[in-house]
């Protein structure tokens, strides 16, 4: 690991906000995961305990909506300051930046609320499936501007190395969302609307919690004159581009989420079939597997702003290295996840649930491979947005979405809900060949270990047998031989945890 990604900044830019080192974003970032994913455990057997499936199915629709309009709306420029920043941070100027990307993002807002709120009409027959859902989507549209700014600060926060930070405001948003569910379901009507109204609210606890911090970042803030003078135009000029194709990229991805849901809504062969139950069985099989994708999304925005460091200092062998390692760390975790989720199954679908939502235990398998193959996709594509050609991914990312409709399309008729969640599979599996492949064009080595790994992900879709069976295939090579980890490698992480554990 290079000096420049392994040691504080010296510079102080007010009280309190020396960058983290990376090695101490790794650990935050793992505590967080760790604690959300705990949260997030209780929080989602409560809700869809309580909660009718289709109560749970227009839950995972509005949420998906959100996930879905948030980047689009701000042209994905927040997704753009883990590689950006950095330049104007070094410069003095990064007052300037925030400055003009918090306004855009602003107007744009403003202009997408308003006419979700106008059109709230057709967003509910088209999106939801019932154009008696207007006063549902009209909510999404007056609490869209908190999820947005909560977004933003996140990734504020995370591309200046202040993971600390995203820490306390990402672990205090999940923690309110959980308590705020439990509170509004019992003092209130138990529907998918009071989770979205407490899954708003603590959106906005995190945007207010992050105000506090931005005020105190930007306490002894120094400014480079020649910074400032430079226009909106040459400033656009640089950002916008990178930009745009990040929010073109993340637009498709976030459909990878809604192209099966709306499969389902529009395209499904059985009338007599309730659309939102058969969500609500989807969004059951959906919340583990999901979780793992996020880790992958977590790992990937947590290491852009180290690597982008690295690439622009010319050190690419170090960002290889880290490259692979971040796939082999994140896939593991998968598999692993995946394992851990198929043995408690039964106890979670039967005893726990008492058998409500038998079918998404039937989905698992796939999910639960299509998530992990998202999340080293997540990872991958880090490398891609270091050489600054994010269109690239984006257009293998429109390849995947194409894929995925495709493919549904000719299979839900016959299959049903289990051709739709297999073409979303071959989906996810495709943009991920196709990310590998163009890393491996402009330079980077993938080892064995990424190989056999990426083998061992693809045996998930088959059942508990076939990932066990890769899962200890995996861990044996893991243990007693350096194909997955070599020995310097295995030494340098136990020194790293020996160190923390100290500081601990």
């Amino acid at each position: 690991m290079s000096r420049a990604t392994s040691e504080s900044v010296q510079q102080p830019r007010g009280r309190n906000t020396a960058a983290d080192t990376f090695s101490k974003s790794v650990l935050l970032i793992a505590c967080l995961m760790i604690a959300q994913r705990a949260i997030g455990f209780f929080r989602s057997f409560y809700v869809c305990g309580a909660l009718s499936a289709d109560e749970v199915g227009q839950w995972d629709l509005a949420f998906n909506f959100l996930m879905l309009a948030a980047p689009l709306t701000v042209l994905g420029i927040p997704g753009a300051f883990g590689r950006f920043l950095a330049k104007y941070e070094t410069r003095g100027a990064q007052k300037q930046f925030l400055s003009r990307t918090l306004s855009a993002c602003l107007i744009m807002t403003v202009l997408t609320c308003t006419s979700l709120w106008l059109f709230s009409d057709v967003v509910a027959e088209y999106f939801f499936g019932n154009p008696d859902d207007r006063s549902f989507v009209r909510l999404l549209a007056i609490g869209l501007p908190a999820v947005i700014f909560f977004n933003f600060a996140s990734s504020w926060f995370s591309a200046k190395r202040l993971n600390r930070f995203v820490f306390r405001i990402q672990f205090i948003q999940t923690l309110f969302f959980a308590l705020a569910c439990v509170t509004t379901l019992r003092l209130f009507t138990v529907s998918a609307q009071w989770v979205v109204v407490s899954y708003l609210a603590s959106c906005l606890v995190g945007v207010l919690l992050a105000f506090g911090y931005v005020i105190t970042d930007r306490e002894g803030e120094t400014c480079d004159s020649q910074a400032i003078k430079d226009d909106q135009a040459t400033f656009w000029r640089s950002l916008l581009p990178f930009a745009i194709w990040v929010w073109v990229g993340n637009a498709l991805e976030n459909l990878f989420s809604l192209c099966d849901r709306l499969l389902l809504v529009n395209f499904y062969p059985n009338p007599d079939v309730e659309i939102q139950y058969l969500i609500g069985q989807y969004h059951t099989a959906c919340i583990f597997p999901l979780l793992l994708m996020s880790i992958g999304a977590m790992a990937a925005s947590t290491g852009m702003p180290y690597l982008a460091k690295d690439w622009e200092e010319g050190r690419t062998e170090s960002v290889g290295r880290q490259m692979n390692l971040m796939i082999k760390a994140v896939g593991l975790i998968c598999l692993t996840g995946s394992v851990v989720v198929m043995l408690v199954a039964p106890i979670l679908f039967g005893e726990i649930w008492k058998d409500k939502f038998t079918l998404g235990e039937a989905l698992l398998p796939l999910t639960l491979c299509f998530c992990s193959i998202g999340a080293v996709s997540a990872v991958s594509q880090n490398y891609v947005w270091c050489i600054e050609k994010a269109w690239i991914t984006s257009c293998f990312v429109l390849l995947g979405l194409l894929v995925n409709f495709v493919a549904g399309y000719l299979l839900i008729g016959r299959f049903g809900i289990d051709g739709v969640v297999g073409s979303t599979l071959v989906a996810h599996l495709v943009v991920l060949l196709s990310v590998f492949g163009i890393c491996i064009r402009y330079g980077l080595k993938l080892d064995n270990g990424v190989i056999l790994i990426g083998i061992a992900l693809l045996g998930i879709a088959g059942g508990k047998a076939s990932a066990l069976v890769g899962f200890l295939f995996i861990a044996v090579l893991l243990l007693w031989t350096s194909m997955i980890i070599d020995a310097q490698m295995r030494r340098s992480l136990i020194e790293q945890l020996k160190l923390r554990l100290r500081l601990v």
